[in-house]
């Protein structure tokens, strides 16, 4: 099967060489495909001097986010019959992409998450994506946690982690919306879970591929220091974690998982969103931005094939 990776870039020209490099030393060579989402550090200026034909690069004129710039660079990827999208804090080891191909021949899976490493390679950052049953939030197998056995046996997953996520290309057709395959309502944050359980509820299957492996730096973007990274997000990004979720649900939580849930579901993340506008009081100018969105979604809920909770994995 031939294969296309697709970089979505913000202000990563630090990172992209690292991450191109390695893409371009897989073995097959993937079509290489870099979307600039508009950044002001030069990382258009630096892939198309450094790189040249190697790359298909779209420079975009506005930051359309990673779900923006997947489905733009769906579109650069050929005919290629597997997609990996990808950040650029992510190094791929020379043979992980055509080992999650053939981990998607071999399964007949729509997607496989790919094991990332943090970058001493001892401590996980993901083996695919799962739901925490009672909050509903996305966990990471082995997040910040040493490599255990049971992280190296394939297995069903909900999703595959954005860092990270590779396709059928006819698989992501089958699911596509009228925004494109990655769900632009979302710009970022929550667009691989929801892409995941959209293939879920679709008939088709995610799973884990820990033959392939990546290094994740984990927290591009996110300010130093020790809390959750959700706070060291700028006051935009914290506000999507917090309602993205809620768009999530919205599309594909079953009424019957619903019930039961809500009265600790608002509870919890009403706390979590008061708890941001007291410590910046700016965010709540971007959840008052964002909410109107998300009752909207909730409003033109419509009746579709929803799996319960427990029909789904992990």
């Amino acid at each position: 099967m031939t294969v296309a990776a697709v970089v979505v870039s913000y202000g990563s020209r630090e990172d992209l060489p690292g991450c191109l490099d390695a893409l371009l030393a897989s073995a097959p060579r993937p079509r290489v495909v870099v979307v600039d989402n508009a950044s002001a550090d030069g990382s258009a200026e630096l892939v198309r001097k450094r790189y040249g034909e190697a790359v298909t690069l779209v420079a975009l004129e506005e930051n359309t986010g990673f779900t923006g710039g997947c489905n733009r660079g769906l579109a650069e990827a050929g005919d290629a019959d597997v997609v990996a999208f990808l950040n650029p804090d992510v190094r791929v080891d020379p043979d992980c992409l055509a080992t999650a191909a053939r981990c998607l021949g071999e399964t007949g899976a729509a997607g496989v998450a790919p094991l990332l490493l943090r970058p001493d390679r001892r401590t996980v950052d993901s083996a695919g994506q799962c739901l925490r049953r009672w909050i509903l939030e996305v966990e990471d197998r082995g997040y910040g946690r040493p490599l255990a056995p049971a992280l190296l046996e394939p297995r069903p997953v909900l999703a595959a982690c954005g860092a990270l996520a590779v396709f059928r290309r006819e698989a992501l057709e089958a699911v596509r919306l009228p925004s494109g395959v990655w769900d632009e309502a979302l710009f970022c944050f929550w667009e691989d879970l929801e892409l995941g359980w959209r293939l879920w509820n679709a008939g088709f299957t995610v799973r884990s591929c820990p033959e392939a492996v990546a290094v994740h730096g984990r927290g591009a973007g996110a300010a130093p220091g020790k809390g959750p990274l959700r706070w060291r997000r700028p006051p935009a990004l914290e506000a999507r974690i917090v309602l993205n979720k809620w768009r999530v649900l919205a599309r594909h939580l079953h009424p019957l998982d619903l019930v039961p849930r809500l009265p600790l579901l608002l509870g919890r993340d009403g706390g979590l969103a008061a708890a941001g506008v007291i410590r910046r009081p700016v965010v709540l100018h971007h959840l008052a931005g964002l909410l109107p969105g998300v009752i909207g979604a909730w409003r033109t809920r419509v009746r579709r094939r929803r799996l319960r909770l427990k029909e789904l994995p992990c």
